[in-house]
């Protein structure tokens, strides 16, 4: 780890997203090209790191900015209006360099030997296979799940169950350079650009110091969060791993809106009226825009309970969960009006709503974003039944 006390000046949030709006126009101008690349371009991998997103939420004391995850949650929504696979990576960067805090000090000292800007993917599905040995494990998986933005990364983290007790335990490990694979499987039809390929590893050896349990993320109470007072290195996993996923939805339905709402003050009808002045197309306008509101008023108070610990139950939980959920739910059902509103001309493939359209659904099927699990899990609460013991998440 950098031998830093603390960084040269303190960085405040609105600096922070200064550079972000600073960088979202040059997103939008390469987000065609990184959907036909399959991954975002090296520059603006760059420029995040460049920007300081890793450094968002890691502590002041070894050089981090010491923010919290509102500003994520607006970091990652501003570029993603601009483009969402962008806005993903992003996102990423800021959530993966903050689980690392979370490791056991060795670890942080790897990664960070010499600099704090280490973009990390990761595949938190337990894919791989860890066996014990003396020191620690040997991990292999012939094919994670879709691991972000790994092009652009270093050191990765996979799940795997750690085959070490009575019963199989959900553990993440770190690998470094050089001891994995990356196999090419990214060809969907959204989120191109994320590049989210596989990672394989074949009988790795991760030692005890590169390994994070589930159940210590899970509970707040990890490692590395031990020796730091934040807010953010004490809250339960689940309360904020969902923001990295949700958010991109809320800011590419926002940019998709202000998309439409500019272009539409000039479309014309085929009989040469202006659409704009049809009262069809502005209640329907209306209708999307109250849908993202809403989806954004929901997950801010979800990002807002982060900040209170004092408040933390299994019911707020499960009231977090369930409004990621649904505020997910409304971004798609407003793009869905938003792409039918454009007609046959918002499906040209240079357009920026049919992207965000793609983009948007995609982005909903995330496992953490699940309806059956995350509802079901709110509907337990709320009927007094308690949380399903063969939950992994709750």
């Amino acid at each position: 780890m950098p031998d830093v006390i603390a960084p040269a000046r303190r960085i405040a949030k609105q600096e922070v997203l200064q550079r972000a709006l600073a960088l979202a126009p040059l997103f939008a101008e390469r987000a065609e090209a990184a959907e036909e690349a399959r991954r975002i371009p090296p520059q603006s991998a760059k420029e995040m790191l460049d920007a300081g997103f890793a450094r968002v939420l890691l502590p002041e004391r070894i050089g981090g900015y010491g923010l919290g995850f509102d500003t994520w949650y607006e970091v990652t929504r501003e570029l993603s209006k601009a483009d969402a696979s962008h806005g993903w990576c992003a996102s990423l960067i800021i959530h993966h360099a903050h689980l690392i805090a979370h490791f056991p000090h060795a670890a942080q000292q790897m990664v960070w030997a010499d600099s704090l800007d280490v973009p990390i993917a990761a595949s938190f599905a337990p894919s791989v296979k860890a066996v014990p040995v003396d020191g620690g494990y040997r991990i292999s998986g012939a094919g994670s799940s879709f691991a972000s933005g790994v092009d652009h990364c270093s050191w990765v983290m996979l799940g795997g169950m750690a085959h070490d007790g009575p019963t199989p335990e959900w553990k993440f490990f770190l690998v470094p350079p050089g001891q994995y694979c990356v196999r090419d499987t990214w060809f969907t039809a959204g989120m191109r650009a994320t590049g989210s390929k596989t990672i394989v590893t074949d009988n790795v050896f991760v030692p005890h110091g590169l390994v994070l349990r589930l159940t210590d993320l899970r509970d707040g109470k990890t490692p590395g969060g031990a020796s730091d007072r934040a807010i953010v290195f004490h809250t339960p996993f689940f309360y904020y791993a969902p923001i990295s996923f949700v958010t991109p939805m809320i800011g590419a339905a926002q940019g998709a809106y202000e998309t439409f709402r500019d272009w539409t003050k000039t479309r014309k009808a085929q009989d040469g009226s202006l659409l704009a002045e049809k009262s069809a197309v502005q209640v329907r306008m209306a209708r999307a825009a109250a849908n993202i509101d809403a989806a954004e008023l929901l997950v801010c108070r979800a990002v807002r309970v982060t900040d209170a610990p004092h408040d933390y139950s299994s019911q707020l939980l499960a009231r977090s969960v369930r409004d990621f959920t649904r505020a997910s739910e409304l971004c798609v059902e407003a793009i869905d009006a938003l792409i039918a509103l454009s007609g046959t001309a918002g499906f040209v493939t240079s357009h920026p709503i049919q992207r965000a359209w793609r983009d948007i659904h995609f982005m909903a099927m995330h496992i953490s974003l699940n309806v059956e699990a995350n509802f079901a899990h709110y509907g337990r609460m709320e009927l007094g039944l308690g949380r399903d013991a063969n939950s992994r998440y709750f």
